[in-house]
């Protein structure tokens, strides 16, 4: 006789866990979604205070207030999963400033997309766990009651109640029915009535502008129709042209790229390349430039050398929410500047997983790097104010700490803001190679010895192709500087500077070799 694998007395066993274990996950997906659905974060993106929340029909909807209409463009994320992003305030002084941030922050978006993407990503890890926790505790509450009451007990619990299923039933039904008379007393008189305002309607902003062209990114976006579109077409219009005239030109740099790939230095097997920029001063527009040239060049490592920002305010993140997603595969090293001064530009940096120098030796890529950001804050058209110590003070701490360091951890690369930051470092000898911004044009390199070691400074013109302190913008107001380093065994064996020109063509230097 073959016995019986399944019994009742083993399904009998194995019904209560399999039962706790449906609980559990039937509790926490509802939970997670319920929360999910309605939960909602406030971020800065681009120019502005926002509130993100997720929806599910498949696209980022932007709610721009009363004045300007809604746009919306499909997600592309998996299970229809969208976002509706309310804008709010801004520190703008006026309308005109306002557009012309928010279209040219348009006109190169994988940074604030990759930021929303971040948050609702989070959120949904955050409703799960909540989810599951939930889930967790109802599981604990169910088997500790069931295990106090008892198998006894709960025997008797059943056939009580199946004693009296009938009259149970009676009464079930007509507390049901009443449940379902208030629910419809409450909500169904609303539901039968129609609609005071129709369902948005949607229209292709080609459609709203016949007149102009598309790239592939705007062809898909479509616009609320309503009083606030008609109102706003000549706002939209502007947006539309002062973004166009963005991508133009940050595109044509781009491609630019690859005409001169071939007079770009290639590393050798047991080499590291590294890409310096610095002085960006909020121009996102030139980090699809910058990338590719890394790209082109071979580069692991990103070196900033600050000013990233203008008055290193919390609604000018976008500017290293940029940076973070065209060099996501990239090891970043970074000092902040004079603009950058406050606080809050390291710690996005930091959130961002950047490297921040802080006056500690440290080793990335084998490369061994010590700086600090600049003490001085400046702020968008405003003079310098001291901060905690004078630039000539850092410089002498720095060499200071530089000079302590034994002949096998000698430092490397120096890296701050202000040139003059390095001065002391350079001229004791205690580094290798010592780069900087902040001047918006390029100094060096300049090489020499110094008790028989070899020092060079460097200091790399403006990123962003500033004039000033701001260069979000369609143009460039002078050349924007980008300078590849080669290393190897983590020491600095060559130079070469690619430059973004106003016209849009790309010029490369010669490989500068570095002496030993």
């Amino acid at each position: 006789m073959v016995r019986r694998l399944v019994t009742r007395a083993r399904l009998r066993a194995i019904a209560p866990w399999a039962g706790l274990s449906a609980l559990f996950v039937v509790t926490s997906v509802l939970v997670g979604l319920f929360g999910f659905a309605n939960d909602s974060e406030r971020v800065t993106i681009g120019a502005h205070a926002a509130t993100v929340s997720p929806t599910f029909d498949g696209h980022a909807t932007l709610d721009l207030g009363a004045v300007l209409p809604r746009l919306r463009i499909p997600a592309d994320t998996p299970a229809g999963i969208g976002v509706n992003i309310d804008v709010q305030e801004t520190d703008a002084d006026n309308l005109t400033e306002l557009l012309t941030r928010d279209a040219l922050i348009a006109s190169q978006p994988d940074g604030e997309i990759g930021r929303i993407r971040q948050v609702i990503q989070q959120m949904a890890v955050d409703n799960a766990v909540a989810g599951a926790g939930t889930g967790l505790l109802v599981v604990v509450v169910v088997a500790t009651l069931w295990t106090a009451l008892g198998a006894r007990r709960r025997r008797e619990l059943w056939h009580m109640v199946h004693r009296h299923e009938r009259r149970f039933e009676h009464r079930s039904i007509v507390v049901l029915v009443a449940m379902l008379i208030t629910i419809a007393s409450i909500y169904g008189p609303g539901r039968m009535r129609p609609a005071e305002v129709p369902p948005t309607q949607w229209q292709p902003l080609s459609k709203l502008l016949p007149e102009l062209s598309f790239d592939e990114r705007l062809k898909n976006v479509e616009v609320a129709s309503g009083f606030s579109t008609t109102g706003g077409v000549g706002v939209i219009r502007t947006l539309v042209e002062t973004y166009r005239k963005s991508t133009e030109l940050y595109g044509r740099l781009k491609e630019g790229v690859g005409e001169v790939a071939t007079q770009i230095h290639q590393p050798g097997e047991d080499e590291t390349v590294a890409l310096l920029v610095s002085d960006r001063h909020d121009n996102i527009g030139i980090d699809a430039f910058a990338a590719e040239v890394a790209k082109a060049g071979g580069a692991k490592v990103l070196i900033d050398a600050g000013d990233d920002t203008s008055s290193g305010q919390s609604w000018e993140s976008f500017s290293i929410n940029s940076l973070r997603q065209h060099f996501k595969d990239f090891k970043v090293v970074a000092v902040a500047g004079n603009h950058d001064a406050g606080g809050h530009v390291e710690d996005v940096m930091r959130k961002s997983g950047f490297t921040v120098l802080d006056s500690k030796p440290v080793e990335v890529e084998g490369i061994r790097f010590l700086g600090d950001s600049d003490p001085t804050r400046t702020g968008l058209g405003s003079a310098d104010s001291p901060g905690e110590e004078t630039i000539e003070e850092q410089s002498e701490r720095l060499a200071d700490i530089a000079c302590r360091q034994p002949d096998d951890k000698r430092i490397s690369t120096m890296l701050v803001h202000d040139p003059s930051s390095f001065a002391d470092t350079a001229a004791r000898g205690c580094a290798t190679l010592l780069l900087s911004g902040h001047l918006h044009r390029q100094v060096g390199p300049e090489h020499r010895v110094v008790a028989g070691r070899a020092v060079t400074t460097y200091t790399n013109g403006t990123t962003g192709g500033a004039a000033y302190a701001f260069a979000l913008g369609y143009t460039l107001r002078k050349p924007g500087e980008v300078t590849l380093i080669t290393y190897r065994d983590g020491l600095p064996i060559g130079l070469q500077a690619v430059t973004a020109q106003p016209s849009g063509a790309v010029t490369v230097v010669p490989y500068t070799p570095l002496g030993s």
